[in-house]
């Protein structure tokens, strides 16, 4: 299977050590030019670790930014990259990572399966490919990385237990 991901999810899961677990839920992942652009080549400019390893794995795949996405993002109030992502997503038919509500909702609305960062963590401890216990210090982990509100954190901290 493959998926689309937005800059969030890539830079997430990688500051926090777990890039691999994309590779294992979706075998292969496909960015837009906008994202390696933003997440790769001005991470490397930065000189940002995560950048490097992102850039290192041969399971992303970069495909060329969908014509429409500029008037979409202006349309619906949402970043170029993520803009991007969701087109790629539904001209493949395939599930889109993001992180931002707006994008998620918007992704959404359109019949697209959505995963965010925090889903990632469940879905790979509810696959098997990680324990309760890591998942739970990941979703830590990702709560030093990016902003969670109380109650995403919670839901999924007991979502996670539930497991």
């Amino acid at each position: 299977m493959t998926a689309v991901s937005n800059a969030g999810p890539l830079i997430h899961l990688a500051k926090i050590g777990r890039l691999n677990l994309l590779k294992d839920i979706f075998n292969e992942i496909v960015i837009p030019k906008t994202v390696k652009e933003e997440v790769i080549d001005k991470g490397k400019e930065k000189g940002k670790p995560d950048a490097f390893l992102i850039d290192s794995v041969d399971w992303i795949k970069v495909m060329d930014d969908p014509t429409n996405a500029d008037q979409l993002a202006e349309k619906v109030g949402i970043h170029r990259g993520e803009a991007c992502a969701i087109l790629l997503a539904k001209s493949l038919n395939v599930p889109v990572l993001l992180d931002d509500s707006d994008a998620r909702k918007f992704a959404l609305g359109l019949g697209l399966e959505v995963v965010g960062s925090v889903g990632l963590i469940i879905k790979a401890v509810r696959l098997g490919l990680i324990s309760k216990e890591d998942g739970l210090k990941d979703l830590e982990k990702l709560a030093n990385v990016m902003w969670l509100s109380v109650d995403v954190y919670e839901k999924a901290r007991k979502v996670i237990e539930s497991l």
